[in-house]
């Protein structure tokens, strides 16, 4: 049971813990809607650059002046200043370990009142909550990379959070123009349960003797967004391979531990971050990270090289059709297993997420609807 409602401030400033990617992403996303950031991280180095890295992100905004502005409105600070602001965000690395020092260090800034929200994409928020010096007041709250062009944000109340604390984050979320998903604890929520199978079943045609060409070409035929090798690239091999990695132990039934994806992160192919993952980014990829219009050079021999090695025996022949329905399927199998496991009550919200979290088709209104039609087509 979520516990009754309890007083909180107003948020009228957002702090946010870590300034990597997705901390400069959604610092980037408050600010265009008005609220100062103060952002902390452990790296000075990153701290430094961060305010950069933020207008590199908001090179969208066509004045000039409001853009700097906007990148002004953005704080380096250090931990202690985090404790002024009504929300803080934690978005940090998927590490269990690494978070709940973070909280522990947490008790000395927390004020009472005061949201603490974890960016977390996998792991359960019951188990941060625990480790957490007030439950009643933390939450997750995920964000979807890129913020700027993922409308959903995903929200996860614990059994121990305040109800108003639900409703304060689904609130705020519309106050940045997000659309609130309220979704049951498990791993991986939603987004990433769906985009599991979807990464998966792209390294088993992979392994199966379908190029990656043939791969990327049937995923944007279908009518997706990206397809699932361009989608790692753009995470990070490294983001990839540890988020499927506290997956597979979840659901190990159907998380596919790769020797392709180990062998790219031991050799730095960690995608667009480092110029090379599946694809070659080009020479200015440092200078380009933020720019959502940047595209990848070609596909990576090097990666060939490394499929190669891994291939089954024998070519699989395959056309572009069955190639995205595998893909498809893979997802909208994950997405009935999502309803039955009651992490969201309906269909339409598996599917909205599918379609506005990950670039699922619209037109095909989400993995189910699209199961479904595809069944009744058959019978």
């Amino acid at each position: 049971m979520v516990k009754k409602a309890e007083p909180v401030f107003k948020i009228q400033n957002i702090g946010i813990i870590g300034a990597g990617l997705m901390g400069v992403e959604i610092a980037a996303a408050n600010v265009r809607h008005g609220y100062p950031v103060f952002i902390y991280d452990s790296n000075p180095s990153m701290l430094e650059s961060v305010r950069y890295r933020a207008a590199m992100e908001l090179a969208d905004v066509p004045d000039e002046a409001l853009r700097e502005e906007m990148v002004l409105n953005i704080f380096p600070c250090d931990f202690m200043d985090l404790g002024a602001c009504e929300l803080i965000i934690e978005a940090i690395p998927e590490s269990f370990d690494l978070k709940r020092q973070l909280y522990e260090d947490a008790k000395s800034i927390v004020r009472p009142g005061s949201i603490f929200a974890s960016n977390t994409s996998t792991i359960p928020i019951e188990r941060l909550a625990e480790v957490f010096p007030s439950p009643k007041m933390f939450i997750g709250l995920h964000f979807l990379h890129p913020v700027r062009d993922r409308e959903l944000v995903e929200i996860i109340p614990s059994t121990k959070v305040c109800e108003v604390v639900t409703q304060r984050l689904c609130d705020y979320a519309l106050a940045i123009e997000k659309t609130p998903l309220c979704v049951g604890d498990c791993p991986g929520f939603v987004v990433n349960r769906l985009l599991q199978p979807y990464i998966n079943e792209a390294i088993l045609l992979l392994q199966d003797g379908v190029s990656m060409e043939m791969v990327e070409k049937a995923a944007a035929r279908f009518g997706m967004e990206w397809g699932p090798l361009r989608i790692m690239d753009e995470i990070g091999l490294d983001i990839v391979w540890h988020s499927g990695k506290i997956l597979y132990e979840s659901y190990p039934d159907r998380v596919l531990p790769s020797p392709i994806l180990v062998s790219m992160v031991k050799k730095k192919l960690l995608g667009r971050k480092t110029g090379a993952g599946f694809y070659t980014w080009g020479h200015d990829w440092a200078e380009n990270v933020h720019n959502r219009d940047f595209e990848p050079m070609a596909f990576n021999p090097d990666v060939q090289e490394i499929i190669e090695k891994w291939q089954r025996d024998g070519t699989l022949r395959i056309s572009l059709t069955e190639i995205a329905g595998r893909l498809a399927a893979a997802m909208a199998m994950e997405g009935a297993r999502i309803i039955r496991d009651d992490v969201v009550s309906e269909q339409g919200q598996v599917d909205m997420a599918a379609v506005i979290g990950l670039g699922f088709p619209e037109a095909k209104r989400g993995p189910l609807a699209w199961f479904a039609k595809e069944s009744q087509s058959l019978r």
